[in-house]
């Protein structure tokens, strides 16, 4: 998986099936200085992904209308270009988290969150990305 976030707005694609939540969190990372793309379902996602537009992250709840977020993610597995995932759930249980681990997401947040928390992650996660490229040449 490859990302850079040297971008200075760094590009976010958010996958999250309730509207109040994504809404809160496309306003709490737009003022952060992320550019936000939304969606609402796992199927929109994959078609987001698919499109080849680049994104520095996606952030996707785990079960959503469609395709989860978890299947969009495993479908992702062998894509040399995918950004880094950080998964939300409302089921934070140990297997959802494991899976979650498996099919190469960097991080898994339990709903509730602080918002605070979520930002510390979306950017520790970019500059965590960015290094890997400059050190590396990038994630394969």
């Amino acid at each position: 998986m490859e990302a850079v976030c040297l971008d200075i707005h760094p590009q976010i694609l958010l996958a999250e099936d309730d509207l109040e939540l994504r809404e809160l969190l496309i306003v709490v990372l737009s003022r952060a200085g992320y550019q936000v793309t939304s969606c609402d379902n796992g199927l929109q996602l994959l078609e987001q992904l698919k499109q080849g537009d680049k994104y520095d992250l996606v952030i996707t709840d785990v079960r959503m209308p469609a395709l989860s977020g978890l299947e969009v993610l495993e479908s992702q597995i062998d894509n040399p270009c995918c950004p880094p995932f950080i998964c939300m759930t409302a089921f934070g249980d140990t297997m959802t988290h494991a899976t979650a681990r498996r099919f190469g997401a960097t991080a898994t947040i339990d709903k509730p969150f602080d918002l605070d928390e979520m930002i510390e992650l979306v950017h520790s996660t970019c500059l965590r990305t960015e290094a890997e490229s400059l050190c590396v040449g990038g994630r394969s």
